[in-house]
Formats: structure tokens, C-alpha cells, sequence
């Protein structure tokens, strides 16, 4: 359910009942339009997701809409969408100590590599880890704070990458078809196209997609789509994103669904979501 995207700046002109007030207008409004193929599906407070988007070299603009219109095609959640591109720093949302707040998941789709303040990035990290939210982290999300002395947000991301490859399709394989989020997923799938995160995982990550170049198998082969946990905090993780004909595959964002609900605790063990919380109806 695609419900409203505010504006950033307005979203921080309200105070917070206004927002809720607002939020909860839409939603009423809404209420009665979709049908759900679950019929159960009414009965369930929908996962309140909050996409962070925005910054340089990609196309966030319409990446916001590919994501959040194909994941409420096949999921029940809904959407707040904070985008913004600033001329330098961070986007405003995170001015907000309550930003996190009121979320059932965070799905990290920016990119602000060149932003080093460890206290700040601290700070963003915590918010996650004390609201107890599920966390998304797409493509340049890995690359955003690299540069900073902290390694809080690797810890959160659950891989360290630093830099990609070329361009080019990415082949996929699944390495770990008995996990929930790859239950659904083929034994391989390969992307219109790509870049080649160069990824470092972490303890305890759990590499659930290896990529590489099915024609040149000189390229090293890297993960990239993972699951891992910081603290009590589910992180889902995919390096592919950076072309919108790669967002738009059929593939990619049934992945990425199962991977929200996942982070959620809202996907069952058979990788199927758990009642309430399928696809809308045709």
C-alpha cells in the first residue's frame, strides 16, 4: 500500500500529532479501496516501513516509487517516504531524535558516502538498535559513511564494502535456498545489470546470494544479498540496485519483499508471508 509520500520538509514542519493526524487520515481514506487475495489480509496492521532515499549518483526520484509500489504490490506495508537530496550533509530527517520512531522496519536506499562524523553515524546506528526496527540496506547504503572512523554502521549493515567493479549482468546463485528469504528465489537469476559491490562480511552474516559475471569467471565472486543481526536488529542486505531495469525485475523486487518482511519477524518459515501480510489482489 502506496498510502502518501510527504515531502521531507514538510514532514518536519509538523509537529508529531499533526503528522499522525495526517497519517491516519490517509489511511482511513484508504481503507476501503484495495481488495486483498488473503482474505485475512484486512485483519492485520499493515508493516509500517520507512524508506530513506536520496543523495548522489542514482536515481532515487523514481527508484522510490519502483520500490514501494512493486513491494505493496506483493506485501502488506506501508509506506512513509523521506527523499531528499542535499547539497551537502545529511538528509534533515535525521535532525529528528524521533525519527525512527513508530517504524516497523527501515529501508535504507541512499547514498552519502563522503559524510564522516562518527558521532552523528553513531547516533543513526542507535536509533535502529533502540526502536527495535527491522533494516533494509540497498546497494549505496553499504557505501554510505564509509569514509567514517565508526564501524557502527557496518555492524548494522552487516558487510564492510568500500568500493564496486565494472559494470555489467550480474548472475546470482542462491547459497542458501533453505533460508526464507531464498525459498522462492531460483537456483540462479541474472540481472539486466549491475555493479559488483567488492563485500567483506562480517561475523555472524549469513550470505544468502553470491555474484558474479557468468561469462568471465575470472571476476571474483562476491556476496551480495545477505541476512544478518545487530543486537536484537535484523538487517536484510542487497548490493544490486544501482539500475532501475535491475529494481523493476519481477526477481528483484520479490526478493526484496520477502527480505522486509524477514527483517519484520511478518515472513513465515516457509518463505511465504505469514497471514495478513500477502500481496494485494489483481
Amino acid at each position: 500500500m502506496v498510502e502518501y509520500s510527504f515531502p521531507i520538509e514538510v514532514l518536519h514542519k509538523m509537529k508529531s500529532p499533526s503528522i499522525l493526524c495526517v497519517l491516519v487520515l490517509v489511511s482511513t481514506m484508504s481503507a476501503t479501496g484495495p481488495a486483498y487475495s488473503d482474505p485475512t489480509q484486512l485483519k492485520a496492521e499493515p508493516v509500517k516501513a520507512l524508506m530513506i532515499t536520496g543523495g548522489g549518483y542514482h536515481d532515487y526520484k523514481k527508484q522510490q516509487h519502483i520500490i514501494s509500489k512493486g513491494v505493496s504490490a506483493r506485501a502488506n506495508v506501508k509506506w512513509t517516504i523521506a527523499f531528499e537530496n542535499p547539497k551537502s550533509g545529511l538528509p534533515s530527517i535525521y535532525n529528528n531524535p524521533d525519527w525512527a520512531k513508530g517504524y516497523d522496519v527501515i529501508v535504507h536506499n541512499e547514498c552519502h558516502a563522503k559524510f564522516k562524523d562518527p558521532e552523528v553515524v553513531n547516533k543513526i546506528v542507535k536509533a535502529h538498535l533502540d526502536n527495535a526496527v527491522g533494516v533494509v540496506m540497498i546497494h549505496c547504503a553499504m557505501h554510505t559513511f564509509r569514509d567514517t572512523s565508526t564501524k557502527e554502521w557496518d555492524k548494522l549493515v552487516g558487510v564492510q564494502s568500500r568500493r564496486h567493479g565494472a559494470k555489467f549482468p550480474i548472475k546470482v546463485v542462491n547459497a542458501k535456498p533453505e533460508h526464507p528469504i531464498m525459498k522462492a528465489f531460483p537456483e540462479s537469476w541474472t540481472s539486466p545489470q549491475g555493479e559488483l559491490y567488492i563485500t567483506n562480511p562480517l561475523e555472524g552474516t549469513i550470505p544468502l546470494g553470491i555474484g558474479g559475471k557468468s561469462d568471465n569467471p575470472k571476476v571474483k565472486k562476491q556476496v551480495c544479498v545477505w541476512a544478518s543481526t545487530y543486537g536484537k536488529t535484523k538487517t536484510f542486505g542487497i548490493t544490486l540496485g544501482h539500475h532501475n531495469v535491475t529494481v523493476e525485475q519481477k526477481a528483484y523486487l520479490d526478493l526484496l519483499s520477502r527480505g522486509i518482511l524477514w527483517t519484520c519477524g511478518k515472513l513465515g518459515d516457509d518463505g511465504k508471508p505469514k497471514k495478513g501480510y500477502g500481496a494485494l489482489a489483481k
